[in-house]
């Protein structure tokens, strides 16, 4: 799923969206994960460390993972967790990207083509 903000957007419109529309579930705990975008190497067994308690964390508490949305630094790291996941019987995680917009790639095509939409009005 998609959806494009501004900076003074109505995080309360933004929060039924994701649990009316889009039905998630509301989380218990969210963990936001930040870090810079340069590619770094964790060592396997930090890796693994890290890997096992993010998904435990998550599948445990019913959290949101919140990135940066971008498949660099940090955020590799969490979206490898995700990946190797063990078994897609868990329950399930919700991660959202936030990527800032001048990163997406063909964002033009994100831009009124065929792009469904929903206007919350207060």
């Amino acid at each position: 799923m998609y959806i494009r903000l501004s900076y003074d957007s109505n995080l309360d419109q933004l929060l039924h969206l994701m649990v009316k529309e889009w039905q998630m579930e509301l989380p218990k705990l969210v963990i936001s994960v930040h870090g810079g975008i340069q590619n770094f190497k964790l060592p396997s067994k930090v890796k693994q460390v890290f890997s096992k308690g993010l998904l435990k964390a998550a599948e445990s508490t019913g959290a949101w993972i919140i990135t940066e949305g971008i498949n660099s630094g940090v955020s590799r790291h969490v979206g490898d967790a995700l990946k190797g996941r063990a078994s897609p019987h868990l329950r399930k995680i919700c991660a959202i990207g936030i990527p800032p917009w001048g990163i997406i790639e063909n964002q033009r095509d994100l831009i009124g083509k065929d792009v469904s939409w929903i206007c919350c009005k207060e």
